[in-house]
């Protein structure tokens, strides 16, 4: 499904790194897709980089957190990966159709896109 989803993105700039492995660039906001095995019971993880994020800062921390918990992020949450600040999205497999998985990428994609700018003009970063 996923394989069948990148290759009817037309010409968006897109990458196969593995069998359990994708990307898709949207805009300036590079999505990733990664499903955790080839089992029946693996997950979809739907993910995008923000920002470095090297130091920590308890502000950005705490609005963050207190976004996590709204609807506003329609499922979508905060975290921090490799030191960069990160979007994602993380769900079973089993049930998946193609509509949810170009959903959840796409409000990925348009929450990252949204966030980063108002970020760093929010926290001066």
């Amino acid at each position: 499904m996923i394989t069948d989803f990148m290759h009817n993105c037309g010409e968006a700039e897109k990458g196969f790194i593995s069998s359990q492995e994708w990307w898709i660039l949207s805009g300036f906001v590079k999505v990733q897709i990664f499903l955790t095995s080839l089992n029946d019971n693996a997950e979809l993880i739907v993910a995008s980089n923000l920002f470095k994020y090297n130091v920590q800062n308890a502000d950005i921390n705490e609005y963050l957190l207190k976004l996590n918990g709204t609807l506003k992020l329609k499922g979508v949450c905060f975290g921090i990966r490799n030191k960069h600040l990160i979007l994602s999205y993380i769900r079973p497999v089993q049930g998946l159709d193609p509509e949810e998985l170009e959903w959840i990428i796409a409000k990925i994609a348009v929450i990252a896109d949204e966030y980063d700018d108002l970020l760093i003009e929010k926290f001066n970063l």
